[in-house]
Order: structure tokens, then sequence, then C-alpha cells
């Protein structure tokens, strides 16, 4: 298959498409206003001396906004390696031996505050009843005489508009509830990011507040501005009723504040500028740069055509750094539950294990990736047929028709334990490079109504443990967070793993170029790590430029391969070389801002573009894209955090021709795209003269 026909770059200044953001966005670094904005309001809020706490819970049927200034506070402040000062608030109740602690981050070199609470009984006796824990419950400073505007964006449901960015004006008296609970696991079950992404940027003016939640579980938000102006927020969990045994403690969701000065997009960036900072995985110690994948099937070859598969790529010429197998690698022959609950390969595809595609993969230079559902047990197989007291109650699913699934619970100690040390041992066994953890959540149920919540807690803190512990036995390893797609995406997953596979709205196995475009343009904005999937057999510039993101896949279509030869007979290998060799050559770009230069959609008749932009390195590059149903050949896009005092080269990677523009004219006129043929899209480079 030909690639695309390629675009033309010209000034035209006559065709004016400007973008729906200001374009005087500098170079994203934090300001000085922004720095004591954030020490401000954390010294306000989180000092020993604080008027009102940041977080709030009722504790024997009383607010703690009335309890903790009676309790006895005590403050300990500890400077951090990594640019963070600690600061730790414990409130202790004298009657009952309540203690509830408040470990907070003040970032050095971020505008941002972090905080987790704890609760802990230090007392002799069961306490009183614990609930309506809120991570956050705050009025948040903001500017009065501005709109105030919640800007946030859809979770993943399998749906095509997945992630799409979203925007609400609260005017006063409004108010604004946002949730994230998965209709699919009820009470024992739901994640972070399906109905709603847990993060929000609140923007009066030109000023606002980023907030983000690390919960892997179920969430609600609201957002409500007093008829006085005043504006209230409140996020935590969705039901606590509890009471703490004696030496118990518990965990609330992880909070992050980043206060912000300027227009949106700069404030974006600067969030995602911290998560890359401070909340992102570091295997081996080192930064995430990238990772190209070949995603495979587990059953759709045995292993002599797995090992061919891994050859073929280096053999060809055909840049190659991961070789993924995903589900059907272990015996389907007791149906799909028991399947993903077996790590054990089918001995008909892989009579001596996991381990020679791995060594296949490594004396190529890559990294080798495993499909696993940890959490999922079945009494016929693995560890649910070796402790059969550990299985969870039956749960069936609403997609799956009778299947009935287990699950282990993380928030047993002992199971978790049992878990880290069996997962470790195939991490070893196999020569696991990047641990791909797919399912949902699946706690079991509260049957104690004054343990409402319990469960829950337990599973996810254990749930954090269990990706620790597979982290202290293995530095390098990196782990792909898969729950169906992007559903467990919060604080605390995304600074332990990266998602690879966003959406399952792309499990047919076509990969359409509109929905991960549309992906790209919401998720991008939030996290800056996540990988998207580029098709094989409809190969085409169009599709595959769709998928740049730092992590790309190469995905095949659904359908069985018997032939491995038979599967790459279809394939432009030019096309595809030119296309790898120049994603790699981009790839460094795509870690930089990220800033929208159209309207967002998902329309068939539209173009969506983007500029990503690397202030360190003095590039970046525009990448556009003119949909099948596009009648415009045309836009201009103004250009954002350009010195407009420099020269800048100019290249359109189609043509393979340079220009010299300003940095003032690629600000102000802008940059035209001419894309004669549709659907068509265009990658532009463009480098600082030194």
């Amino acid at each position: 298959m030909k690639s695309m026909s390629p675009c033309v770059l010209t000034l035209v200044v006559w065709v004016v498409v400007i973008g729906v953001f200001p374009r005087e966005t500098p170079a994203v670094s934090p300001t000085a206003a922004e720095m004591e904005a954030a020490r401000s309001w954390s010294r306000s809020s989180l000092g020993a001396n604080a008027a009102a706490r940041p977080f709030s819970f009722r504790y024997d049927g009383r607010p703690s906004s009335e309890l903790l200034p009676t309790w006895k506070a005590s403050e300990s402040i500890e400077k951090r390696a990594g640019q963070a000062t600690k600061r730790t608030v414990t409130h202790a109740d004298p009657l009952t031996g309540l203690e509830v602690r408040c470990v907070a981050i003040e970032y050095d070199d971020y505008p941002a505050v972090d905080w987790v609470v704890y609760l802990r009984n230090t007392g002799p006796r069961d306490t009183p009843i614990l609930e309506s824990l809120q991570a956050l419950d705050a009025s948040l400073p903001h500017e009065s005489g501005a709109a105030l505007i919640v800007h946030h964006a859809k979770g993943s449901e399998s749906a095509y508009s997945d992630f799409a960015p979203l925007a609400d004006t609260l005017a006063p008296g409004d108010q604004l509830k946002l949730h994230s609970h998965g209709s699919r696991g009820g009470s024992r079950g739901g994640g972070p990011s399906i109905e709603s992404l847990p993060f929000f940027n609140l923007q009066s003016g030109d000023q606002g507040i980023i907030v983000g939640l690390g919960w892997t579980g179920p969430w609600t938000a609201r957002f409500a501005r007093e008829a006085d102006g005043t504006l209230r927020v409140e996020a935590g969990l969705p039901r606590t009723h509890l009471l703490l045994r004696p030496g118990e403690e518990i965990r609330g969701p992880r909070v992050v504040m980043l206060f912000w000065r300027g227009d949106r997009p700069r404030a974006q960036n600067l969030w995602r500028r911290l998560l890359l900072s401070h909340y992102s995985p570091r295997p081996g110690g080192n930064p995430f740069a990238g990772l190209i994948a070949d995603a495979n099937w587990g059953s759709w070859m045995n292993a002599e055509q797995h090992i061919k598969e891994i050859n073929f790529w280096a053999d060809h010429d055909l840049p190659m750094e991961c070789y993924w197998v995903d589900a059907g690698w272990t015996d389907m022959s007791l149906g799909w539950e028991a399947h993903q609950s077996h790590q054990v390969p089918n001995p008909a595809l892989f009579p001596n294990g996991m381990r020679p595609l791995a060594d296949a993969a490594h004396r190529r230079g890559m990294k080798f990736l495993l499909w696993m559902v940890p959490q999922s047990v079945h009494p016929a197989v693995g560890i649910g047929k070796e402790h059969p007291e550990w299985l969870g109650e039956p749960l069936t699913h609403p997609d799956y028709g009778k299947m009935v699934f287990h699950g282990l619970d993380h928030g047993d100690p002992r199971v978790n334990q049992f878990m880290i040390e069996h997962f470790s041992k195939v991490v070893s066994d196999d020569g696991v490079d990047v641990f791909r953890q797919d399912g949902g959540n699946l706690w079991p149920e509260d049957t104690d109504p004054n343990r409402a919540g319990m469960s829950q807690i337990r599973y996810i803190e254990g749930f954090y443990a269990f990706w620790d512990g597979l982290l202290e036995k293995h530095p390098e390893l990196l782990i792909d967070n898969c729950a169906e797609g992007g559903r467990k995406i919060d604080l605390e997953t995304v600074r332990r793993g990266i998602v690879l596979w966003r959406s399952d709205c792309q499990a047919s196995g076509d990969f359409d170029p509109v929905s991960n475009q549309g992906f790209n343009y919401g998720l991008l904005q939030w996290i800056p790590l996540c990988g998207a999937v580029a098709p094989t057999q409809k190969l085409t510039t169009y599709s595959f430029r769709s998928a740049y993101c730092p992590a790309l896949l190469i995905g095949w279509p659904m359908a069985g391969v018997s032939d491995i030869q038979d599967r790459w007979s279809k394939m432009d290998l030019d096309l595809l070389r030119k296309l790898l060799k120049e994603y790699v050559a981009v790839r460094p770009c795509l870690f930089g801002e990220f800033y929208p230069l159209t309207p967002y959609s998902i329309e068939h008749n539209a173009w969506i573009a983007w500029q990503f932009d690397r202030p360190d390195l003095g590039e970046g590059l525009v990448q556009a894209f003119r949909r099948p149903d596009c009648p415009e050949a045309v836009q201009q896009y103004q250009l954002h955090g350009l010195d407009p005092a420099a020269t800048y080269t100019v290249t359109d990677l189609d043509e393979n021709r340079e220009r010299a523009m300003s940095g003032q004219t690629l600000m102000d006129a802008g940059l035209s795209v001419n894309l004669p043929t549709r659907p068509g899209a265009a990658v532009i480079r463009y480098k600082k003269a030194r």
C-alpha cells in the first residue's frame, strides 16, 4: 500500500484557522508567584496551626472540623532528597486513641502539594464509627469576579469518545458532581477512570488549581460554587462507615494540587511536567524513554512461529523494542476464566515454556512482555486449585455471559505476599521485562455493616503493595497497567506503570485512526506517558501517524494467523520501515509540552492538530490530520512556546524540504498545512537555530 500524498508546507496568510487556545504561551516553568501560592496554601492548610484541614470525615457522628481543633496536634518537617519537603501533622484523640496523620509533600521545583491521610487506632478498644472520608474537602482560592470553569475528561468505557475533554462553567449556586464507579463490578469492583478521569483543572480567569486523585477504585467528587461565590471542592470514597480495631490503620486517596497562573495550556503542561518528574515509573532508575512493541495474541502461533516473528523484525531492518504475548498463551480448554487464572504455558503451543521466546527477544535487543490477570483465580487450576480456601465469592460479568469469576484478595496479607512471590517467580522464570496486568478490581463483599468500605480500602492498599513488591524484586521491570483498557488511571498507578493499551474500543482489531486521534487529544493533556496502537494490515501513513505516543504498539487484526509468511506477505514493508524510523526520530519530542491546535472532534469531516514542543532541546513537531470526509485542504495553526527572536528550521517530513521561519512568524502568522488528499496526515518538525 502506498503512502498518502505528501502535504505541502506553505505560509498562507489568507487561510486562517485560529486554535482554541491563547497563543502567547511561553516555555513552561514555574513562576515565583505560582510557587508562593502553593507554599502559602500549604502553610495555611497543612501546617500545625492551620485553622481548617483540607480533608474531612465524621467520627462518632461529629464532623472532623469540630473535633480536630480540640485534639492534641504535633508536626514534623523533613527535607527530602529529590527537591521536596515532607510535612507530617498528627492529631490524636485522647479519649478513643484515634490518630489522624496527614503526610504532605511540598515540592521545591513545582507549585504543587501532595498529601495522604492515615487513620490509626492506637487505643485498646474498637473506635466509634468513622464515615464519609473525604480526602479533599476545602474551600479553594479563585478569582471571584471571573467565570469558574471545571475542566475534566471522560474515562474509558470502551467507547469511541473515551477520554473526550469536557468543561462545565459554574455560576454562583451551581454544583457539578463527577465520579468513577464502574457499574460492571458493583459494590465489589470498579475503577478510577471508567466514567471520568480523576483529574480536574479549576480555572477562574487567568489562574487556577489542577487537582489529581490517587485511588485505584471508585471515587466521587463535588465542585460547588456557593451563593457567595466560594468554591467548595470535595473528593473521596463513595462510602465509608467503619470502625477500626485496636492497632488497625487505613489510608485515604492521595491528593495532588498544582497552582497555576497564565493560560490553561501552560497549566496542563506544567501538570505534565510534574507527573514526568515525580509521578512516572523509572525502570532501572531511569526515566521511561519510549517503547515499540509487536503485540500478538498468545494463541495465534506456536513457539517456533513466535520466534520467527521476533527475528523477522531485525532481519528486515525494522525497528522493534519489545515482543508482546497477550492472552491465549495458557491452556484455554477449560474456558476463559480458567485460562486467565493460570500461569502455565499451553504445552501444545509452548512445550518448553515461555523462556525460549524471551531469550529470542533478548538476543535481538528486545524486551519481552507477557499478559496476566494476577487477581483472577479458578478452582480447577493454578493458585485456586492449590489454595481453594482463598477463592473469593463467585461473580458474573455482564459482558461475558455465563462466565463466573473468582478473585484473590489483595487485602489479605498472606494472599498478597504469596502473590508477590508467585508472580515474581513467573517474571524470573519466563524472562519477563514488561509485566502486563489486565483485569479489574474484585474485593470481597463487606458483610459487617460497621465495616462498610474496609474491604475496598484493604484491597487497594494491598494492590499497591503487590506492585511495589514486584518492583522491589525486579527493579528493571516495567508494569503495563491494563484493566480492559485504561480503566485504572490515577496518580497511584501512573507513578508505578504505563497504560500501553488505552481502550477496548479498539479490541476488534481495526485500530481506527480517528479514535486514536481523539484518545491522544484528550488523554495526553492529563498524563504524559501512554501507548497507542498502529495497525498493520490496514497500514497507511494516516493510520500509523495517528498512533504517535511515547509508546507505540504494532497491532494485528483479531483473526488468527497460521503462517508467519502469510502475515507479512500482505504488508508494505518499505512503508512500515519508513514510518517506524520516522517515529523513532520524532519520539523524543513526544515527551515535551502538548498543545492542542484545534478544538476536539471525533467527526470524520474535521481537521485535528496538535503540537509537541521540547524547549530544552529547542525543537518540536506539529501533527495535523485531515479526516476522510473533510472538504478543506488547507489549515493554518499558530504555534506555542517558541522564542520569537529565534530562527527555526522547519521541515515537512513528507517533502524533506527545509525552510527558515522566525519564532514570531510561527506564533503570529502561523504554520500552514496543505493536505490535498484525504484522509491525510502531516508531521512537520522545527528546530531552533543555534
